[in-house]
């Protein structure tokens, strides 16, 4: 069973072996979390050479071979043809994360359905089961957690760090905390007025 996880890519390396439709998808996901993303294929997509020419991503025309992820810290095998991700997939060390996106269970990190309200990331896994499944959730969440949610994290953000500030008991500061959860502080007004609050109380 897969644990669920945040992971920080901003210094990683990220090699994709596959120029298609896939790997162009996992491309433009990746592209919001990392600088450092190097594709190895024949051929690209229209999308991956506008990458490429615009020096978001690095680019070598050839094809796959075990040295070509030596360094990398993911590997993502994305490829149209079988044989070549089972070839990337047994040349990965045991310490890399992997992705194979024709077989998720092969690898051992999968995509999510993803969607972010700026400090708001709302992910959904069925582990492969049904991707369909997971966009279609996806996309009720988004209806729920609508664009009020950007100023509202951002002001529990905020008033977290004034609350961890104050020189009260901890139980009071855990209240403080609960509080801000109602649905009232969705109102920007009642956020303001808090954050006025606690200034005045630090």
């Amino acid at each position: 069973m897969n644990m669920p996880l945040m992971l920080d890519l901003t210094n990683k390396k990220v090699v994709v072996v596959g120029g298609g439709k896939i790997a162009t998808r996992r491309i433009k996901t990746l592209l919001n979390y990392t600088e450092h993303i190097h594709v190895v294929s024949p051929v690209i997509t229209n999308q991956i050479a506008q990458w490429v020419e615009t020096q978001r991503i690095t680019y070598l025309e050839k094809r796959f071979e075990p040295t070509d992820i030596e360094e990398a810290d993911m590997v993502i095998a994305a490829t149209n043809h079988s044989e070549v991700n089972e070839e990337v997939r047994l040349s990965v060390p045991e310490h890399v994360l992997f992705n194979h996106a024709e077989q998720a269970e092969l690898g051992n990190v999968t995509f999510p359905n993803v969607f972010r309200r700026d400090r708001l990331t709302i992910s959904v896994s069925t582990e492969g089961a049904s991707p369909k499944l997971g966009q279609r959730i996806i996309n009720h969440l988004e209806d729920t957690y609508n664009e009020e949610y950007v100023t509202y994290v951002q002001f529990l953000y905020e008033s977290r760090q004034y609350i961890k500030a104050l020189s009260i008991e901890p139980s009071d500061k855990h209240a403080l905390l609960e509080q801000i959860l109602s649905d009232t502080y969705l109102d920007e007004n009642k956020q303001h007025e808090f954050i006025r609050w606690l200034q005045s109380q630090v």
